[in-house]
């Protein structure tokens, strides 16, 4: 299968409702911005009522290579705000997620960046300079050498959001 049969907002609204509905069922109280926020998705408070927000990022197929950010995700930090990746594993596979704080995953987003700008394209171009990031959930030139292994740390991990005082 090589297309996706669902729009990239439908994409979107599933990791929101699958990562609000994973919540829920740990005792955190969640609300979704339903878009009308910029920067994250979904309103927190986990069960020792610390507040928090969670910007969602989900891809459909467990072959896509990436899933695609905005330059802002470089810049956006702070102790109260995550990112959750979502693969959904579609159309038969079970979703698999990854919950980060921020200030983890802005750093290599914006270290990855400046790497891949320093290369060419295939023909030999340089790259040019564009508002888009790729985001890896497997390893990658641009991303530190034990990106994947980092990441088994944040893969369904929602004690990270249960322990915050």
């Amino acid at each position: 299968m090589s297309k996706v049969p669902i729009s990239r907002n439908s994409v979107g609204i599933a990791g929101e409702f699958y990562i609000a509905y994973i919540l829920a069922k740990h005792g955190f109280e969640v609300s979704m911005s339903l878009g009308r926020t910029k920067g994250f998705d979904l309103f927190v408070v986990n069960p020792n009522g610390t507040p928090m927000v969670i910007s969602v990022k989900t891809t459909y197929f467990k072959v896509n290579k990436f899933i695609l950010m905005n330059e802002k995700a470089d810049e956006l930090i702070g102790d109260h705000l995550y990112y959750a990746f979502v693969r959904l594993n579609a159309p038969d596979g079970i979703p698999e997620f990854w919950i980060a704080p921020s200030k983890i995953i802005a750093p290599v987003i914006k270290e990855s960046h400046l790497i891949w700008m320093e290369g060419t394209s295939k023909s030999g171009k340089p790259h040019q300079e564009n508002p888009m990031r790729n985001f890896y959930l497997t390893s990658r030139y641009t991303f530190p050498e034990d990106w994947e292994e980092s990441l088994e740390s944040y893969k369904s991990n929602i004690k990270l959001l249960e322990d915050l005082v």
